[in-house]
């Protein structure tokens, strides 16, 4: 059964009497483009950004503050360690500076092995690997990238070996005079 035209006009009005009007094919495409780019910043969860950056500032200025005090060991002119002005300076006494130096050396120590070993072990796994594949653009280039996280190793240890050093002859060492010292070199 057809409709009539008045029936046709109550069927278009809403439950509280006002017709539905149409929209225009302009507003319905900005109303979909509003939507749409709204998406992503609805998910952008920027009070909580905000937030962090402040939080990370503030903890950034408690360090700045509490970083005032010199921490450096005091060396003499010939860059002899000067223990009694360093324990001074820190408010201990000069065996508890002992006490450190003998830990700080073994860590060093330890270090310098370990970082030695990891060195040798990277450095020989490398070998192996550039031995037994198939050269390619690709490979060689990806065995160039991996060889100075070898050298790294190796640098570390040394680091540690000459810091070792220092704290065995109780002077500021060059990287040269360790090298080139007649007595131990391996680290103890």
């Amino acid at each position: 059964m057809p409709i009539s035209r008045d029936e046709d006009e109550g069927l278009l009005k809403g439950s509280r009497g006002k017709g539905v009007q149409k929209q225009s094919l302009f507003r319905k495409a900005w109303r979909g483009t509003k939507w749409f780019a709204s998406v992503p910043f609805q998910a952008f969860p920027h009070e909580d950004i905000v937030k962090t950056g402040r939080m990370i500032a503030g903890l950034s200025d408690d360090l700045r503050r509490v970083r005032k005090g010199d921490r450096r060991f005091r060396v003499n002119k010939d860059w002899s360690f000067d223990l009694v002005a360093t324990a001074f300076l820190h408010g201990v006494s000069v065996a508890a500076i002992e006490e450190l130096l003998v830990r700080r050396r073994r860590v060093t120590a330890r270090a310098a092995y370990l970082a030695f070993g990891f060195g040798w072990l990277f450095f020989l796994g490398w070998l192996w690997r550039a031995a037994t594949m198939q050269w390619t653009l690709g490979t060689a280039a990806s065995m160039l990238e991996f060889a100075p996280f070898c050298v790294c190793f190796f640098v570390a240890a040394f680091w540690n070996a000459l810091q070792n050093y220092q704290i065995r002859t109780r002077r500021l060492a060059t990287a040269w005079e360790y090298l080139a010292t007649t007595g131990a070199f391996w680290p103890s």
